[in-house]
């Protein structure tokens, strides 16, 4: 028995969210989304998410609180998926960033401390922040990136690898690196 009140507006907001489900199916190219496009969709309909974040647990039996009623509301899945799109998102800015690293990598992969201080100072976002990224998101036999969203698999989102080019690159060599080891040892004289 739900105790939550609804949205005065309710039905407008989930004939939003539809339609904004829509637009995302309609955004994939041959199979594939873009970081772009997803930024673009994500940006478009911040407001929408702000609204279903804030109403996700309109139809719960516990007032304010989650439970299995309201897990599956339009508002509650809108708001885990605009929050997993951004999550996906805000990876994708490192791409230039990694660039980078790779380039200094080149000039510091002879130099065994600089070498170490450059593992060191990637250490979090080799080990952590790209860690799913990497293990699970990338399908290196087809290039492909599939991020894991719960409860939306449906939309099958994926990625080129092209696109994440840099990221991928920085998970190889970061990890053959880091996990090795005999690639990190100092060469002896």
């Amino acid at each position: 028995m739900s105790t939550s009140t609804s949205h005065p507006l309710q039905t407008i907001y989930r004939r939003e969210i539809e339609a904004a489900l829509e637009e995302l199916r309609n955004l994939k190219k041959d199979g594939f989304y873009s970081v772009p496009k997803i930024t673009w969709w994500a940006l478009h309909y911040e407001e929408l998410s702000s609204y279903s974040y804030k109403n996700r647990h309109t139809d719960s039996c516990f007032e304010g609180m989650s439970c299995s009623c309201s897990l599956d509301s339009p508002e509650s899945r809108f708001s885990d998926l605009h929050s997993e799109l951004k999550e996906i998102i805000d990876l994708y800015q490192y791409e230039d960033y990694f660039k980078e690293e790779l380039e200094v990598l080149q000039q510091v992969r002879e130099d065994h401390s600089a070498l170490m201080r450059w593992l060191k100072k990637n250490e979090k976002l080799g080990t952590e922040d790209f860690i799913l990224f990497w293990t699970e998101w990338h399908e290196e036999e087809l290039n492909i990136l599939k991020p894991f969203i719960l409860d939306w698999q449906d939309l099958k989102i994926k990625f080129k690898g092209e696109e994440w080019k840099n990221s991928i690159r920085f998970c190889e060599v970061f990890n053959e690196l880091y996990y090795d080891p005999d690639a990190c040892q100092e060469i002896e004289n």
